[in-house]
Parts: C-alpha cells; sequence; structure tokens
C-alpha cells in the first residue's frame, strides 16, 4: 500500500453565478465533439432555467434510475460508450455512478451537482449501494479524477432545505468525526497539518451559518466551497487519515434497519455527530455547541427526528460494533455493542 499518496480532484472548479449559461463555450474551448447529458426525471425539469435556451435539445440525454448500484453502472457503462463527454447533473448519488462510469469509459466527465448535499462531485471515491437501494455495500475509488465541477450557486441555494442541511450535517462531520484521526500526533507531513486546518474551516464555517437563504454573495460562495471544495480536499490530502468514523458508521446501521421514511444522508450523519461526541464521552463543550447548533438550524437531535423507533437500537449497536468494521475498530479498538448501544439511548431523549 503507498503510505503518501495525495489525490487531486476535479482538475477544474468554478463557483460562480451563470456559469451554466457558457456550457456550450466550454465544451467548445476543451475540444470535446460528442458529450452526452445524464440527470433524471426531477432534475431535467429544474435545471432548464440555468442553462442557455434549448440546452438540453441539443445532446443526447440518458435518465438515472435513482440509485448508485452496481448494476445502473454497468447499464450506464454499456449505454454511453461512444461519447468523450458526460455531463452529470443531480444530486450525490447520480454523481457517484457518474463517475465510476466515466472512469470505466476512460472519457471526461463534468459534475454539475444539483443539490448541496455532500461533496461526492469532486472526489475519486463512489460509495455503492444494494439493489434495492437501502446499504452500502462498498466504495470503488477511481483511476482518473473529475475534469471539471461546476457550481450555480443560485441553484444550490434554492435546493429543498433538507438537502441543504444534508450538506451542513456531512460537511460537519469532517470536523467532528475525523479529527480523532488528524490528531496533534499526526501533523508531521504538511498535508496532515493542511487536512486539519481544512476540517477547523468545516466546523467554523458551516458554524457561521444561520439562514443559508440570507447569505450575500461572498457569504453564499464561501458556503459552498465549504461543502464541496473544502471538504472534498480531505479525503484528497488526508487519504486513509481522511476517512469517517461514527457518524457514518451510524448513518450505514441507520439506512440498514430503518424501514419507511427516511431523512437525508447528511441529516442522519449530522446526529451521527451527536451519537459520536456521546460515545467518546466528556466533550461536554462540543456537545452543547453543536446540539445548540442543531436546535438553531433544524437539524436532528433525537432518532424521533430521523423516524427511528427504538426497538433498532440493539441491532444497529450490534452492527456498528462488528470486528470487521474498520472504520470504528480503528478508532475505537474492542468496542462492545453494549458501550454503543447505550450512547446511542441518550439520543432518545
Amino acid at each position: 500500500m503507498t503510505e503518501h499518496l495525495i489525490r487531486l480532484s476535479p482538475a477544474e472548479y468554478i463557483n460562480q453565478v451563470g456559469i451554466l449559461k457558457k456550457l456550450p463555450e466550454i465544451i467548445k474551448q476543451h475540444g470535446y465533439q460528442n458529450p452526452v447529458v445524464l440527470t433524471d426525471t426531477t432534475v431535467r425539469e429544474i435545471i432548464p432555467d440555468y442553462l442557455p435556451d434549448n440546452f438540453l435539445d441539443n445532446y443526447p440525454l440518458s435518465l438515472f434510475s435513482g440509485n448508485a448500484t452496481k448494476k445502473e453502472i454497468k447499464r450506464l457503462t454499456g449505454l454511453l460508450k461512444g461519447y468523450d463527454l458526460i455531463l452529470a447533473f443531480g444530486g450525490g448519488q447520480l454523481m457517484d455512478t457518474a463517475k465510476v462510469v466515466a472512469d470505466n469509459l476512460r472519457i471526461a466527465l463534468i459534475n454539475i451537482p444539483t443539490l448541496p448535499s455532500n461533496c461526492a462531485a469532486l472526489t475519486t471515491k463512489s460509495i455503492l449501494y444494494s439493489e434495492q437501494g437501502h446499504e452500502m455495500i462498498g466504495a470503488h475509488r477511481q483511476s482518473q479524477a473529475v475534469t471539471m465541477v461546476l457550481l450555480e450557486p443560485k441553484l444550490l441555494q434554492n435546493a429543498p432545505e433538507p438537502y441543504v442541511l444534508s450538506g451542513i450535517g456531512d460537511t460537519l462531520a469532517k470536523f467532528y468525526e475525523i479529527r480523532l484521526r488528524l490528531t496533534d500526533n499526526k501533523l508531521d507531513l504538511v498535508t496532515a497539518a493542511i487536512s486539519r486546518q481544512y476540517l477547523d474551516i468545516c466546523r467554523d464555517e458551516i458554524l457561521k451559518v444561520g439562514d443559508y437563504r440570507e447569505l450575500d454573495r461572498t457569504q453564499l460562495i464561501n458556503f459552498l466551497d465549504t461543502i464541496f471544495l473544502i471538504a472534498a480536499s480531505v479525503d484528497g490530502l488526508a487519504n486513509l487519515d481522511g476517512r469517517s468514523v461514527l457518524a457514518h458508521a451510524f448513518y450505514n446501521a441507520y439506512m440498514k434497519y430503518q424501514t419507511g421514511k427516511k431523512k437525508t444522508h447528511g441529516e442522519v450523519v449530522a446526529l451521527g455527530n451527536l451519537f459520536q461526541l456521546h460515545l467518546e464521552g466528556n466533550q461536554v463543550e462540543l456537545l452543547k455547541e453543536l446540539e445548540d447548533y442543531h436546535q438553531r438550524i433544524g437539524l436532528p437531535l433525537t432518532i424521533k427526528d430521523i423516524y427511528l423507533d427504538s426497538q433498532y437500537l440493539e441491532d444497529m449497536a450490534n452492527y456498528i460494533a462488528q470486528p470487521d468494521n474498520i472504520r470504528v475498530q480503528t478508532i475505537f479498538p474492542n468496542i462492545n455493542s453494549q458501550e454503543i448501544l447505550s450512547a446511542l439511548e441518550k439520543l432518545e431523549i
């Protein structure tokens, strides 16, 4: 295994009002001859206002099925052969799927996220789910960087509130989870020290935000850069020390056992941040800071807020405590399910 591996992605990143109006110019400047649009039915109805007139009528268009699964990746890899560029419009699972497909085909990829819900558009890692779309089954690391990421701030600011909250919760997890990996004794490498600074930025910039709808131009750019660029850079610079810990283990357990209605990825991860702090113990100040922020902005504080019944907590604890759960065991070695259950039960109050 390579000990000091840095992944820089994307090759180009633009966060600018009106940037999508320049897509034809961007495509021409980069010499692409045969682009294809990848999106879904919901996004297809939303994006025309931000694009040049009749843009979607000028390119072939393929629809994403809705989940980042091996079957969907195989289908799209076959369907998109012969194109030299994928223009991907959508959310995190579409971005993750587009990255694998572009990597399989060795073609360019321009990711255009329509939700500020996570940093998936930028990273070289895709999370894969079961065919039912409920349970994470693995991750795929791409060999090529994303060619370009384009952010239209107004489109993202106008996203449905749960997806904005998702981005907030997922970005905060960079600090609350990964600070346990990037500890003071691991900052001798400058890349690790920079990664640690990025964790602090993820916390400080997000905790500044109250009503995201009222952000001015500079504040909005900083807010989106934090969710996308800064958060994704932790994955690229810190390598294995940039991996998530308990908040995402909580999310994976939730997706396995929760039936029916669900909250967004980042909203569940946000509650997972509180779960991790409870498990760590003696984190009174961090808990108060985060609980106060959750209360102020509308993030979950209890399992009821994510529609989770307490009957699943024991199963979730056993799932999180599995010896092969590397993301947990590397930070909490030999932790047992009873310790985890006790921390989970504190989220009932």
